[in-house]
């Protein structure tokens, strides 16, 4: 959905939304690590200033995402709320060092927001580096490629030592 800043009136909008996954999936060019189970439901409070936008919301989905260390499966539900604010124009090209405010501030251009965009971004922002399944997985063996979270593995637990260094297994420092 397009939201024109200059229909936002002075007293602000709220917008209740449900976007369908697929279409935010297609704004990400492929480059999502987990895919939509349910639409992406939010709710949006927007307040203009000028020509900037303030938003506040929460958004709530269903996404499948493959746990970082078992490489199996998972579902996860993300609930989150968040705050934002749109300034109108393009971001400077110079460098400048970030200050913790600076982070909540987001530059569009041209005369309208796109919500699945917005809905995009914060979701991004919202998943974890490295999803797993549960926060005690186990992984799996770096030798066999065993699960470990369903048992231990048949490796043996001594690792094959460099025969360079086979001398060194027996030194004992006194």
């Amino acid at each position: 959905m397009k939201i024109l800043v200059e229909d936002i009136p002075e007293t602000g909008l709220t917008l209740d939304l449900s976007a369908d996954g697929k279409d935010i999936e297609a704004l990400s060019a492929g480059k999502l690590d987990f895919s939509f189970i349910t639409p992406v439901s939010a709710h949006l409070n927007l307040t203009k200033a000028d020509r900037n936008v303030y938003i506040a919301g929460d958004i709530n989905t269903r996404v499948r995402a493959s746990c970082s260390r078992c490489l199996k499966e998972f579902v996860h539900d993300v609930r989150a709320d968040f705050s934002v604010f749109y300034v109108s124009g393009k971001e400077a090209g110079r460098e400048v060092e970030l200050r913790a405010a600076d982070m909540d501030i987001q530059y569009f251009e041209g005369p309208e927001l796109d919500t699945n965009e917005i809905l995009l971004a914060q979701l991004a922002l919202e998943m974890p580096m490295q999803e797993l399944c549960k926060e005690d997985c186990l992984g799996l063996c770096p030798r066999c490629g065993a699960d470990l979270n369903l048992g231990t593995c048949k490796c043996t637990s001594e690792t094959k030592v460099d025969a360079r260094f086979a001398k060194l297994k027996d030194f004992k420092v006194k």
